[in-house]
């Protein structure tokens, strides 16, 4: 399974890492006047990704090379933004990804940096709070002048997940559900979900691992849920991955104390990695019980030796909030 740390970024790049799904989703939110000048060969994937470090846990993005239809090729950028609130600064970071495409695509060419490709940059949004950021760098910049609006870039293209009817979000049934479920509707809209994302295809594994790894539910919760709605292969699905995601906590862990073991000595390294995995174990069920752990707690984890670890996870399994695990007097 992919980095558990940013489940937005790994459920957008498997949703639109299907040729098809590209396809149907520029069809659907590019306008025509963009999308009719695209060639009818799919787009290509180019591999990486241009977003900030420090914004790659609220921000993840694809870009997409397209064939235009009278000859040469266009760049297509997704940026979807993870935040429920928005950021004011999108339009300023967008411009700067822009400019790192156009730059790694030329390099020091002199006949690339004379004809840049264009890059068509879309937005996607699924947070719960009003858009209420620019559309464009343009809007951004305090000048009494339109000559002094010197520009990298003009606007861009969004689409508010939230704002659209179900029905808009896409003709395509399995993008469709996707984006049900980055709006957090996956359970009201469960039985579309089902119907739409057929048994044994990896979206339906995909998008149940980011209900429960995301939505404010624990895991017993979400299984009696979905029993109670009849969804029993969904709920049993479930179950799978959450064991397999705890049981990968306890490799991982064990893994890295090995490789620091031939450094620092395999004794010390087979408690460290011990240590590890029984914190990769405890913040995996703290997820799954509690709906997130937060960074200074994750942190007291990761530094815990291995009897502080077994102490917590023996008092997790009855606790009522997380902070009861780490300070037991707070029981009632």
């Amino acid at each position: 399974m992919a980095d558990l740390a940013t489940p937005h970024d790994t459920y957008f790049r498997a949703l639109l890492s299907d040729p098809g799904r590209v396809r149907d989703f520029l069809r659907d939110h590019l306008p025509n006047d963009i999308s009719g000048r695209l060639a009818d060969s799919p787009p290509e994937l180019v591999e990486g990704s241009f977003v900030d470090e420090a914004l790659a846990g609220s921000q993840s993005d694809l870009l997409l090379k397209a064939g235009l239809a009278s000859g040469g090729d266009a760049f297509i950028y997704l940026l979807a933004e993870h935040k429920s609130y928005p950021d004011p600064g999108l339009p300023l970071q967008l411009a700067s990804y822009m400019i790192r495409i156009w730059k790694r695509y030329a390099g020091t060419s002199a006949a690339k940096l004379r004809a840049l490709p264009p890059i068509v940059p879309v937005v996607v949004y699924h947070g719960e709070a009003k858009w209420t950021v620019a559309e464009s760098l343009r809007d951004m910049i305090d000048a009494d002048h339109p000559e002094l609006d010197f520009l990298p870039g003009s606007g861009y293209i969004f689409r508010n997940l939230r704002a659209m009817d179900i029905a808009e979000l896409s003709r395509n049934p399995a993008l469709r559900a996707g984006f049900i479920a980055l709006r957090r509707e996956a359970l009201t809209f469960m039985a579309e979900i089902a119907e739409s994302v057929p048994e044994g295809d990896d979206l339906r594994r995909q998008t149940m691992e980011y209900v429960l790894r995301v939505y404010d539910l624990g895991l017993e919760e979400l299984r009696t849920r979905l029993r109670n709605d009849g969804h029993n292969e969904l709920e049993a699905l479930v179950g799978t991955i959450a064991e397999t995601l705890l049981e990968q906590g306890e490799v991982r862990g064990l893994a890295k104390g090995r490789a620091q073991g031939e450094a620092l000595g395999l004794e010390k390294g087979e408690a460290l990695g011990l240590a590890k995995g029984k914190a990769e174990t405890f913040l995996r069920q703290a997820r799954i019980r509690f709906g997130g752990v937060p960074a200074a707690r994750a942190e007291e984890v990761r530094a815990a030796d291995v009897a502080t670890l077994d102490r917590w996870l023996e008092t997790l399994i009855g606790a009522d909030t997380l902070d009861e695990v780490f300070d037991p007097k707070r029981r009632h």
